[in-house]
């Protein structure tokens, strides 16, 4: 080809030249396409063989961490081992903070952890959420430091009457 090149360098290129020209760059594009299909497929057979691999890796760490329903998403998705792993862990640590927020409000599902992954909730979200919840449950509890007093003579009249039986008492105030 160098030589084709330099025979037409300063002219137009015959049309014999051009022809040769022509079918040796076609036959370099077809080189080019065959090297590509190549790697590809030689791609395709390792990335294959491995996938398989990373699939049973994943379902072996999603059933170790308890979250055997996890698995099939992970394949799916076509996760690696350890962004599965990652995501493994946190769905373990989901589900003891769920378990927490249970000792502390029995209204919570058992499955709020799967919900709560389902929806793709991280675990500072999910507790973020728990938290939000105590407190308005704890708003509404009225909280008071004193004993309340009884129905009937509490108030503003039952504090006087009761300082001056006091005042009666330790002898500082006199009958009329």
């Amino acid at each position: 080809m160098t030589e084709l090149a330099a025979a037409a360098r300063g002219r137009s290129m015959t049309d014999d030249e051009q022809r040769e020209f022509d079918a040796a760059a076609g036959k370099v594009t077809d080189l080019d396409r065959d090297i590509a299909a190549a790697e590809a497929e030689a791609d395709r057979s390792t990335s294959s063989a491995s996938t398989r691999a990373d699939a049973a890796e994943i379902a072996k760490l999603c059933v170790n961490g308890g979250v055997a329903s996890m698995a099939s998403a992970l394949i799916a998705e076509g996760v690696s081992v350890d962004e599965a792993r990652a995501r493994i862990n946190a769905a373990g640590e989901m589900k003891a903070v769920v378990e927490h927020a249970r000792r502390v409000d029995p209204t919570i599902l058992a499955d709020a952890a799967d919900k709560l992954l389902a929806e793709g909730k991280t675990v500072e979200q999910a507790r973020a959420s728990f938290f939000e919840r105590f407190v308005a449950a704890e708003e509404k509890t009225s909280i008071r430091s004193h004993v309340p007093a009884a129905q009937g003579n509490a108030g503003l009249t039952a504090s006087a009457s009761n300082m001056e039986r006091e005042l009666r008492r330790a002898g500082l105030k006199k009958d009329a």
